[in-house]
């Protein structure tokens, strides 16, 4: 028995839970697109959340992560947390040198700060649910103040960085952001700072981290 699926062409709306038909267009075909932008789904139904630093700071090298931008998924919070943007934005140019950006992780992070445990300090910045009327999170975010027992290792380059060539006068415009893509998953009980890989930055950053929490999925051991 041959099934045909019915398609519709023009835009229409349809409520959660509703059956409906895929949509074509004047040539019959599927139409695919990222309405509003690509985060517009998760954004919408108060998923997304910016954690951003309350001053800004110098970013610490990979081997000594104190006190470096760091986002937490509790062991206990019953979600995933997916990390979506990395942005930062200059705030006093210190020496001119050059610079490059990486991530790095933790996992068996639990649901407690003590001395002896991994997360040893950890004063967290809540994050804002950017639908603007959006629930809070149940991540935690600290912006300046966290410190480990055991040093996050590094998981990836963020690709972008500073190489600034006499007085931070002669330095040009540029783009400090990364955009990870579905590329890193934080399950409960992990946590990722962020970390410079050359040498403990003297420029200081505002730091931003975009991320969606959603539940986890059916069937998560």
């Amino acid at each position: 028995m041959e099934l045909m699926q019915t398609a519709l062409v023009g835009p229409r709306s349809a409520d959660d839970n509703s059956q409906g038909f895929l949509r074509i267009g004047k040539s019959g075909e599927v139409i695919v697109q990222q309405l509003y932008g690509k985060y517009a789904e998760l954004t919408v139904r108060g998923k997304v959340f910016a954690a951003r630093t309350a001053a800004a700071l110098a970013i610490p090298v990979q081997t000594t992560l104190t006190n470096s931008p760091t986002l937490w998924n509790p062991t206990s919070s019953g979600k995933l947390l997916l990390p979506l943007k990395v942005l930062l934005s200059p705030a006093a140019i210190g020496t001119p040198v050059l610079q490059g950006f990486g991530l790095g992780y933790l996992r068996n992070t639990g649901d407690s700060v003590a001395v002896g445990l991994p997360l040893a300090t950890f004063t967290n910045v809540a994050p804002v649910c950017t639908l603007l009327n959006g629930a809070a999170c149940v991540a935690q975010f600290a912006g300046a103040t966290v410190t480990f027992t055991t040093q996050p290792a590094v998981i990836m380059d963020l690709g972008f960085g500073h190489w600034i060539e006499g007085a931070a006068a002669s330095g040009g415009t540029a783009y400090l952001g990364f955009d990870l893509d579905g590329t890193l998953i934080m399950p409960p009980g992990t946590s990722i700072t962020l970390a410079s890989l050359t040498t403990a930055t003297s420029t200081t950053y505002w730091v931003t981290i975009l991320f969606a929490e959603v539940s986890l999925p059916a069937g998560w051991a």
